[in-house]
Parts: C-alpha cells; structure tokens; sequence
C-alpha cells in the first residue's frame, strides 16, 4: 500500500519489492528535551528552512558531523551569533579541491580520451577506500592503541592534529575543544569546509557540550551553560538504525521487518536480503555504509546488479519468490561482526552512530570494495530456498 503526499492510499501488485531508502532517510530531531517551547524557527538541516532569513539572527547549530560541517561556513556569514553545540570534536581532514572548479582541460579528458573517466575515478577510489583500510585494521603488536589503530594510522593523526594546529594557531581554547582523542576514521571522516576558519570567527562561538534541554527561547547545555537563540537548526543526523521504521513491511507467517530488527540492530545477507521477506532486495542497506572513503555510487551498482542476476535468475528458471537461507544470513553477518572486530569503528571507548546500542557496528562495510564486487557479481540461488 501506498500514502502519497495527499494522504491518499492505492495498492500495488508486484512480484519484487527494492527498497531504495537507504540508511539516512529519516532526520534525527525527536531527542532533545523541550525542544516544543522554542517559538523560533527550528528545522532539521536536511529539511532546511528557506523562507527563514538567518540575517542578524541568533543561530544555535546542535551538532558538529557532516551536515555541520557543510553548512556553518555559510550560516556564519548570514547570521549575528553563531553557538555550535558539540557532543565530541571530529577528525578534519584538508581538501584543496573543495570549492575548486574542475579545469576545461580535464572535463576534455573525461570527454574524448577512451578509460581517462574510469581510471580518474579509480584513483580517487582506490586512494580513499581500498588503499586506506588497511591503516583501520588493528595491530596487536601497536603500543598506542588508545590513540590509533597501528603505525600508519598513527600517522594520519600527526597529520590532521598538524592541520589543526595550524589552522587554530594562536586559538589555543579551540585546539582543546577539538582535537579528538580517538583514532582517525573512527568516526566518520569530515573533509574541511572552512569549518576551522570559521570557528575563529568573532560571531562564532563552539561550546564544548550536547544539548540538555531546552526552555523556551534558551538552550541549556550538558554543563549547565545556557544561551538565548532566534533559530534552532539540527545538524543531528539520522535515524540510522531504523531503516525501513516507517515503511509497515510484513514477511511470512506475520513477521514484521520492525520485530526483526528490533530498534536498531539491522541485519541482512551481502546488506539486500532478510530471511523470511522473499522478493524483498533493499539498497544501501546494513553494513554497505561507506565510513572511510569510497563511493555508495558504487555501492548502489553492486547491488542492482546482483538484484538483477536474481530477477534474471527468476525469469529464466520460473521461479516465483527466493528466500534466503537463515544459516547463509547468519553466517554472513558473523564474518561482517567478526572482520568489524578487528577495524577501527569498534574501538573501545568511543560511540558513533555506527553503533546500535549494544555495541554492534551496523552501517558500515567491513570488507574492500573489490571483495564487494565480487561477492554481489553473480547471484547464486543456492544461497535461497525456491518457489516455483
């Protein structure tokens, strides 16, 4: 059954169903104790407000991931005062290619040179995603693994901690309010959007502190601070453990894909299928997040191609529905659990909303790229049982 934006319902017969919510879907916003008696404008960054003029306005932004990231540089040249409330500094790493245009050259290369696209995109590709997971894994042999993961990645945090320090040269407030104190790539990795830069602004400030509550037009902070605000935008993320929450899908014998997953544990085969929801394929599903580098892009081609080799399967062999195996599901997500064991998202002490709240890491992928493409390339039916 279908709601469209009117409310209206229609039901549509089909013979498969690919989900293609993905993981961050659903904005994050509901946490935040007396967020109700704000009167201001209060708005979610990915539903962003564009009939609100953030001029000479007080802006709080909740938050200091991505979206933060991405949208202070410009928040901060609009409003009055700017308060950034950060649960945890992140890792930045710099990018001279940020704001920079690509060159009439090069787009003639992509155009008129045969493989000059393809390889352009592998070295992108391979530099920031196979290349660098081996710098995630742990060496048990490393003397440092409260700070990084083994010597290559201790690296990488000499070079960011060195950008930062050069960023915040003479802000010596800031560099204690953000340099993280855990491994680079454990959470997921900020490229530089002026964020720095823009921290040492005079109508900038960055409290060190989550949100504790609300109250009326004053945000109170975790250590007791507060500060009155005109505008609330929730850089907060999303629900990323409830994929597919709002969407009532029910498998056999009434099995629900909520009762499932429970709250925030999602599991599925190669991150597509769930046993017990046959003809059932999602995309960008559990543990086929990208964390460190990569492309979902890629991701999203994997698995159309290996929902389509099932559907083709289909077709050809009148096979009506495929379910897979319990026993292929559940040794599939005991290889993920145990490769995640070893990188750099389950290091001790630190939280991510990678993790579910029993300490498991269910978004990104543990595996290389290459090892996803392989094993996504061609289904194999057997891993299914098979109505005709």
């Amino acid at each position: 059954m279908l709601r469209d934006q009117r409310g209206e319902l229609r039901e549509i017969r089909a013979n498969v169903v690919i989900s293609g919510v993905g993981q961050l879907n659903r904005p994050k916003k509901s946490f935040i104790k007396g967020i109700e008696s704000f009167s201001g404008p209060c708005f979610h960054s990915a539903q962003w407000r564009h009939d609100v003029d953030l001029s000479g306005k007080r802006v709080a932004i909740v938050g200091t991931g991505a979206s933060a990231m991405q949208i202070l540089r410009t928040v901060a040249s609009q409003a009055s005062q700017v308060t950034i409330f950060q649960r945890s500094p992140q890792w930045v790493r710099p990018s001279n290619d940020y704001h920079r245009e690509v060159k009439p050259q090069t787009m003639w290369l992509f155009e008129n040179v045969p493989f000059y696209f393809d390889w352009y995109r592998f070295g992108l590709f391979w530099r920031f995603g196979d290349g660098l997971l081996p710098t995630l894994r742990r060496d048990e042999t490393w003397l440092h693994l409260h700070r990084s993961m083994n010597s290559r990645n201790d690296k990488h945090r000499v070079q960011l901690t060195d950008y930062l320090l050069a960023q915040l040269d003479g802000h010596t407030d800031l560099v204690n309010k953000t340099l993280p104190d855990y491994p680079p790539y454990g959470k997921r990795i900020l490229v530089d959007n002026d964020w720095y830069k823009t921290l040492t602004r005079d109508n900038v400030e960055l409290v060190a502190s989550g949100v504790d509550h609300v109250d009326g037009n004053q945000i109170v902070a975790l250590d007791g601070s507060s500060r009155q605000v005109d505008v609330i935008i929730l850089a907060t993320g999303f629900e990323a453990g409830k994929m597919l929450a709002s969407v009532a899908v029910t498998g056999r014998n009434g099995i629900t894909l909520r009762e499932t997953w429970g709250d925030d544990n999602p599991r599925a085969y190669k991150g597509m299928t769930m046993p017990n929801f046959p003809n059932l394929f999602c995309l960008y599903g559990p543990n086929t997040n990208v964390a460190h580098g990569g492309s979902v892009i890629f991701q999203a081609e994997c698995q159309m191609r290996y929902v389509t080799s099932c559907i083709t399967q289909m077709i050809e062999s009148q096979i009506s529905s495929v379910d897979v195996r319990p026993g292929v599901h559940d040794a599939y997500n005991k290889a993920v659990d145990d490769e995640h064991d070893q990188l750099v998202w389950s290091h001790p002490g630190m939280d991510s909303w990678y993790k579910n709240s029993q300490g498991r890491i269910f978004s990104p992928m543990p595996w290389r790229f290459v090892d996803y493409w392989s094993m996504t390339h061609d289904a194999d039916l057997s891993d299914y049982v098979l109505t005709k």
